[in-house]
C-alpha cells in the first residue's frame, strides 16, 4: 500500500530516511553507494516543498521516526490509498466478435 504525504508546514522539509529503519521495514536497501573509500551507504531522503503533495510514497517511511513524528504533530499530513483492485479473474461475459464478409485481395481473380 503506498501513501500520500502532503506539507502542512510553512517551509520545505527533508527527512533523512535512515538504514536501520527505513530500508529495514521496505524489505530492500533503498541508500545509495558512494564510491570508494569501502563503498559507504548513504541514505536516501525524502523532500517536501512548502504545500506540496507527494503521492506514492512508500508505507516504510511511516517507519522512519522523524517522519511519523511529523506526522503527529500535523506539519504532514497523511493519506493513505487503497490499492487498485486488479480483477483476478476473466469477465464472465466473452466479446463477441463480428462477422464480416471475407474481403477479396486485388488481383485476385
Amino acid at each position: 500500500m503506498s501513501v500520500t504525504l502532503t506539507n502542512a508546514l510553512g517551509r520545505l522539509v527533508t527527512f533523512l530516511l535512515p538504514h536501520e529503519s527505513y530500508c529495514l521495514a521496505r524489505g530492500a536497501c533503498a541508500c545509495g553507494v558512494q564510491p570508494g573509500r569501502g563503498g559507504r551507504r548513504l541514505p536516501s531522503s525524502l523532500t517536501l516543498a512548502t504545500g506540496v503533495t507527494l503521492e506514492d510514497v512508500p508505507e516504510a517511511a511511516l517507519c522512519v521516526p522523524a517522519v511519523a513524528a511529523a506526522i503527529r504533530r500535523g506539519e504532514v499530513a497523511l493519506k493513505r490509498q487503497a490499492p487498485t483492485a486488479t480483477p483476478s479473474s476473466p469477465p464472465s461475459v466473452a466479446p463477441v466478435a463480428s462477422v464480416r464478409a471475407p474481403r477479396k485481395k486485388r488481383g485476385a481473380s
